[in-house]
């Protein structure tokens, strides 16, 4: 195997001009598509990893829907568990909330005011507040007077009535998430049930974990703590979809780029052929030598495999270097509004790199068969008479 190693990388390197510049075409063609295919999967990849992040800074890890009261009392329980950091108590009203004939249907999320504090940072007194999206929709500052609309009113003598106050907005905040900055009222749970009084409810837990990335493990826990009558899902259920979505998108984004190694694979092909009509004369008198037509074909293989992982090798080391300066100066930058996040960073993983260098490696070994079976199936005889 040796000799015949020795014999690949000195038909690599040697011949005339046109050979060489054949060669490195050929290499760059390979570490450029391996580069480009692992910067892009790169940045797919960062793109998770920080949209991840931000659903994880602004949304609880689980959510716990209480259907038997009896499980309104259970967060010190919730708590005990190894990997939950803190559990807050939540009851959700519906309502409508109007400024000026500007109206918004809301979710009214209603928590001791020690819990409001450490989810919003905000102390609230008489009033409530409201995310900064909403209240720029209803023209609403911070001291500014709004009201607050129930539709589980009560039956009078003139009709049915909703009940109706206005509060005084207190705060506000800004989680990056539509329902939280667009939907969502903030008020004590004090002040709460004494306006909405026995209205529809839905009581229940926010619950943030030591490690999210545990949360389907630790909802079987909470599950079977609570047993039945607690409806229990994790922020991985709550945005399958949008995993799911992206995860097929970036597969599919991988194929594609896979065709660019593709394409420049026909550059070590193109290569080979060359290689194996300059050698021919060489090949001939190697043969008679005793050398197999089998061997013939790994030589001209093992030149195709080398340039190959030469190419993903220095394709590696450019997609290292472009990731550094992408994420070192925030090149790739989106609009935040959109996308939760001002840029993309590039975040590398094991099974992209790994399959990356699979791919291109077997398309390099595809691509030098045809040339290799080629140099092996010439007639030694009328090569040799030739000369």
């Amino acid at each position: 195997m040796r000799p015949l190693l020795k014999l690949s990388l000195r038909y690599l390197f040697s011949g005339r001009g046109s050979t060489k510049v054949v060669s490195l075409i050929a290499l760059m063609s390979v570490s450029l598509s391996v580069s480009a295919l692992l910067l892009t999967m790169g940045v797919f990849a960062g793109f998770q990893q920080a949209l991840k992040e931000k659903i994880l800074s602004a949304s609880p890890h689980l959510i716990v829907s209480t259907l038997n009261p009896e499980l309104s009392q259970k967060e010190e329980a919730l708590e005990g568990l190894k990997q939950v950091d803190r559990a807050y108590r939540v009851v959700i009203y519906q309502g409508f909330i109007s400024k000026e004939g500007r109206i918004s249907s809301v979710s009214v999320k209603a928590l001791e005011q020690e819990d409001i504090k450490g989810l919003y940072g905000l102390e609230l007194r008489e009033g409530i507040a409201m995310g900064r999206g909403l209240s720029e929709v209803l023209g609403l500052r911070e001291g500014e007077e709004v009201l607050l609309v129930s539709p589980m009113g009560s039956r009078t003598p003139f009709g049915f009535l909703p009940r109706a106050r206005p509060f005084l907005l207190e705060g506000t905040f800004e989680k990056g998430v539509f329902d939280q900055d667009y939907a969502t009222v903030v008020m004590s749970l004090e002040k709460a049930q004494e306006f909405f009084g026995e209205s529809y409810s839905l009581a229940g837990y926010e619950v943030y974990l030591k490690e999210p990335y545990k949360a389907q493990e630790v909802r079987k826990e909470v599950e079977a703590l609570l047993g039945e009558g607690a409806l229990v899902r994790s922020w991985i259920d709550l945005n399958k979809p949008l995993f799911n979505a992206l995860e097929l998108e970036k597969v599919g984004i991988f194929f594609v780029l896979l065709l660019m190694v593709l394409v420049a694979s026909f550059n070590i092909t193109s290569l080979l052929f060359m290689k194996a009509r300059d050698k021919l004369r060489d090949v001939a008198v190697l043969r008679t030598f005793g050398l197999r037509r089998g061997q013939v074909v790994l030589v001209f293989v093992l030149q195709g495999f080398i340039l190959g992982l030469a190419g993903t090798v220095l394709g590696l080391l450019l997609s290292g270097v472009g990731g550094y300066l992408i994420n070192r100066f925030k090149l790739v930058r989106v609009p935040a509004d959109v996308y939760l996040m001002d840029h993309v960073p590039v975040h590398f993983e094991a099974g992209d790199l790994l399959l990356t260098v699979i791919g291109a490696l077997v398309l390099s070994l595809l691509a030098s068969l045809l040339p290799a079976y080629r140099a092996s199936t010439e007639s030694v005889v009328s090569v040799l008479r030739n000369e």
